[in-house]
């Protein structure tokens, strides 16, 4: 065998198995590392603001950059789920207590008999035809199961404390050196990778405003939607307002029906407690205020920074989370959008910050 084939087999073989191993070592910590990536990208700009500030002072700028994360992020996130958490152990426990007694079912049967409903229930009835279909039977065994995988779903985080505390580290470890050392990869990447100046910009441009976009189009418009709902719920006397807050905000997600999926069944409950002008409320609110909001914050952030389409964009995160859970509804929008402006938009619509970027960066050798 020639003597240059073989060096170059062994070559290869070293390489795969090097990135094998890269792999094991790194895939316990792989969300960290993608958490930390997509919170890097997203704030790079304002760590670059701050750094130009500090006078080129990169420790002390990522080092303010990654405790501004903790106090304006980590923190109020683990603090969220911590009461969450209890407010849904409270919940889950009056429920079993009711439903172990017998109160819920005695409870759903008044609702379904009462004269406001029953020509409805009768109507819902006669659609299923004649089945030994029982629905309070079946409305408090599914809220019951409900309850449960939510607060099996929550109680797990915290449970884990210690493998969470590990990854939230690391994950800040990993940030203070995206800050630090980011623009420096940046470069030796663009050295590395085969794709002229242009298109690399471009490509740079489309992750920072899918990430941004997408974040702060979909996730904020959501979490808008949740605190509306939120105080709504709170002010009209709903129980649990801050889980059904949440609940709300995960709806906004969901499309065409959306954050009516939680709000909605609000206003049933107050209609059926009697307080007909609180449920009157309800509904105005949270078609208005609540479902409406979704209509001016989405097209505000993500219509001048995404040029992908929304359809594809929801696809590609729904898709990605029935594949790869929370991540995959980023990095699926991210992978859509990358492929959009690789072989669908012309590179004469290549926008000025990108132009700026691409001259910025033919000016810096490799």
């Amino acid at each position: 065998m020639d003597r240059t084939l073989l060096n170059t087999l062994l070559a290869f073989a070293l390489i795969v198995a090097g990135a094998w191993l890269l792999g094991k070592i790194l895939l316990p910590f792989l969300s960290p590392i993608a958490w930390a990536l997509i919170v890097g990208i997203i704030t790079f700009p304002v760590y670059r603001h701050l750094l130009r500030l500090l006078k080129g002072r990169e420790a002390q700028a990522a080092g303010l950059m990654t405790l501004a994360v903790i106090l304006l992020l980590v923190v109020p996130v683990i603090s969220l789920i911590s009461v969450l958490v209890q407010e849904l152990s409270t919940l889950y426990t009056a429920v079993s207590s009711s439903v172990n007694s017998g109160g819920a079912e005695q409870l759903f049967q008044r609702w379904l008999t009462d004269p406001r409903l029953a020509p409805h229930v009768e109507q819902l009835k006669s659609l299923l035809g004649e089945t030994s279909f029982n629905l309070s039977e079946s409305l408090v065994s599914n809220s019951k199961e409900a309850l449960s995988r939510l607060l099996g779903f929550l109680s797990a985080l915290l449970a884990n404390s210690f493998g969470f505390l590990v990854n939230l580290l690391f994950m800040l470890f990993v940030l203070f050196f995206v800050y630090h050392d980011g623009q420096r990869v940046l470069n030796w990447l663009r050295c590395m990778l085969p794709f002229e100046s242009g298109l690399q910009a471009r490509l740079s441009q489309v992750v920072q405003n899918v990430l941004s976009g997408f974040i702060f189009g979909t996730l904020l418009t959501s979490l808008v939607q949740g605190v509306l709902a939120g105080g709504a719920y709170l002010l009209l006397g709903v129980p649990s307002p801050l889980l059904l807050a949440v609940l709300t905000a995960i709806g906004g997600l969901i499309p065409v029906v959306g954050t009516a999926i939680i709000w909605l069944p609000a206003a049933v409950y107050l209609y059926l407690q009697g307080a007909t002008v609180k449920a009157l409320i309800m509904v105005v609110w949270g078609f208005f205020a609540v479902g409406m909001s979704d209509n001016f914050i989405k097209p505000l952030f993500m219509s001048s920074r995404v040029t992908l389409p929304l359809l594809p964009i929801m696809i590609g995160a729904f898709g990605g989370l029935a594949a790869f859970g929370v991540l995959g509804a980023i990095f699926g929008p991210l992978l859509l959008a990358i492929l959009y402006e690789l072989y669908v938009v012309e590179p004469e619509s290549l926008p000025d910050q990108a132009a700026r970027l691409t001259q910025k960066e033919t000016d810096e050798p490799c």
